[in-house]
This record gives C-alpha cells, sequence and structure tokens, in this order.
C-alpha cells in the first residue's frame, strides 16, 4: 500500500492514475476541506481523510502501509507564516508516523534550489521540511523537479489560454530567468522508479527536461506551435506579482501563481542528463509535450485535466514505467 499526500493537486493526479494504472493500491491522504475528493473515490481508490499534522489522523492513514509520496505544499497560499508552519509542522507529523508505522520507503518532492541558505520564504521553509526527511533515519528519496507541465498545468496551460483568447504574449519582467521544463509524466515515471530503485535511496535528485530555456524561449515557443497572431507584452514583476497576490487572495487561480513568479525569479535548472543518469531514460522535450497536449481527446477525469489519456499509457521504445 502507497500513501500519497497532495493526491489532487497537479502532479498527485497524474502519479495516482499511474500507480493505479500498475496496479498498485493506493491510500490518498486529504484535507477535510480539499477539493477533488470526489474524482478520487470515483476511481475506487482509498481516501484517509485528516490533517497532515494530526498525529491520530496520519496514523490511520500510514495503518498497513510500505510507502509514503509526500507531495502536499501549499502552492496557493501567500502568507509565508501560513507556508512556512505547514511546511514544518506536516513535514514532521508524516515523518514521525513514518517510523511508528515502520514504512520501508518516504518519497517527497520539492521545487529546484529548496535549502536554508534560500531568499524565499517558501523555499527555504521547505528545505528544513528536506532536512527533517534526511535526518529521520527513514529510507527516503527527494525529488527537486523544475517547472512541470503537460495536461493541468497551471504556467504554460495559462500561457496557450491567454493567447487563444487574446492574442497576447505576457512576459514577467525581463523573461530571462532559465528553466528547465520536464513533462510532469516523466515526473512520475521518476517517482515510481524510486519506489523500488535501491541506487537512488537516501538521495536528493534535482530533476528537469533535455533543455535551458527561459521563460521567454518557453513562451516563443507555446506560440509558435499554436500558430495564431500574438504580440508579445512586458510587464514589471512587480506589477504581476500585486495582481496575483490579489487574485488569489479572493480565490482566483491566475496562471502564474505568486509562488510561480517567485520560482521564476530564481531560476530552477540542473545537469540536462539529470533525469538520463539517475533513472535511464531521457525526458520528453517541451515541444513535443507541448505537441501531445494540444493533439490528444478529453476523456474522463480530474476535471481541469484537458487530456484523459496520459501520455505515458501508451507504447514508447525510450520509456516507460
Amino acid at each position: 500500500m502507497i500513501v500519497v499526500t497532495g493526491a489532487t493537486g497537479f502532479l498527485g493526479c497524474h502519479l495516482v492514475r499511474r500507480l493505479l494504472g500498475a496496479g498498485e493500491a493506493v491510500r490518498c491522504f486529504c484535507r477535510p476541506a480539499s477539493t477533488g475528493k470526489e474524482w478520487l473515490t470515483s476511481l475506487s481508490v482509498e481516501v484517509a481523510i485528516g490533517h497532515l499534522h494530526d498525529p491520530e489522523a496520519v496514523a490511520c492513514a500510514f495503518r498497513g502501509v510500505d510507502a509514503v509520496i509526500h507531495l502536499a505544499a501549499p502552492i496557493r497560499e501567500v502568507r509565508d507564516a501560513v507556508v512556512e508552519q505547514f511546511h514544518r509542522q506536516a513535514t514532521a507529523s508524516l515523518v514521525d508516523g513514518a517510523r511508528k508505522a515502520g514504512i520501508r520507503r518516504f518519497l517527497m518532492v520539492s521545487p529546484i534550489g529548496c535549502g536554508s541558505s534560500s531568499g524565499l520564504p517558501f523555499l527555504r521553509s521547505r528545505g528544513a521540511a528536506e532536512d527533517c526527511v534526511r535526518g529521520s533515519g527513514l529510507p527516503f528519496v527527494i525529488l527537486q523537479p523544475s517547472l512541470m507541465f503537460g495536461a493541468g498545468d497551471r504556467l504554460i496551460g495559462g500561457i496557450m489560454r491567454l493567447l487563444r483568447r487574446t492574442g497576447l504574449l505576457v512576459i514577467p519582467g525581463t523573461g530571462r530567468t532559465m528553466l528547465q521544463p520536464i513533462w510532469v509524466g516523466d515526473v512520475v515515471s521518476c517517482l515510481v522508479r524510486a519506489l523500488r530503485s535501491e541506487a537512488v535511496l537516501d538521495q536528493t535528485i534535482p530533476i528537469g527536461g533535455p533543455q535551458h530555456l527561459s521563460y521567454e524561449d518557453i513562451a516563443d515557443q507555446v506560440g509558435k506551435m499554436l500558430n495564431v497572431p500574438r504580440a508579445k507584452v512586458h510587464v514589471s514583476r512587480r506589477a504581476v506579482g500585486w495582481a496575483s497576490r490579489l487574485l488569489e487572495g479572493v480565490g482566483h487561480n491566475p496562471f502564474l501563481g505568486y509562488r510561480h513568479l517567485e520560482l521564476l525569479d530564481v531560476g530552477t535548472i540542473t545537469a540536462l542528463d539529470a533525469v538520463k543518469r539517475a533513472f535511464r531514460f531521457q525526458p520528453m522535450p517541451l515541444v513535443e509535450g507541448v505537441a501531445y497536449h494540444l493533439t490528444s481527446r478529453g476523456g474522463p477525469g480530474v476535471p481541469w485535466l484537458s487530456s484523459g489519456a496520459d501520455r505515458e499509457s501508451r507504447p514508447r521504445s525510450r520509456h516507460r514505467v
């Protein structure tokens, strides 16, 4: 049995579908207020309801479990103190519960750049959560992906929606910060392999796609693939950040969320062959992933997923778990 936190988020939804497709027993540990629980129930997946910092809820969720995949992170929360409290308390609670339950492997996902020296509160507190996992004595793997994209993603999907509606490519600030976009299905493949591989045990592994691209490069490539008339507009970073905070504060989800903007400020890149070295497969380039996103047809799935059939379920010579 595998417990997944953050199962209704972008990465979590793709991961749960892959695990179920592989015949794994999955239990999703969700907050009482979490949206998407109905979707999980429709998949006949087991759902444990409770707060991650509640020892009793954790003990119940971890009963009979072999592995934990901790994805939950308050990416839409704009209050730094709340983010820090969640990262520290929730992860410490999960680690304590995992030790008591005899969990055999603890997987965690964080952005590239987490650590105590980071200037961003989100990355700094997430780094403290990673330290908690590393010092727990549990067998662990920490994956640190760069910008993830795929069906249901907020950033690249948002760029496409804005282009179709307005013909505008909005570039925050200079747009020169370097990123390494990685398809969500490739991140899922890394997680699935990390569940079994001894070669990656007790490691923190930054991963990214096969290209280093600036935000402006990414927007340009997406715009060319859509083949629609477009105009490029540079907007000050401060103005975009203010608008994102305002929209998120009243319950909206702008494609450039406040935390996403923070990560765009610092950049998230690693070695181009990081996935190949650690997990023995070649990740998909951005253009190929966007092309699949544009040509795939909808189907049953999470309401916000635009593609019902994930690409990882299709035969492929160089891939896949």
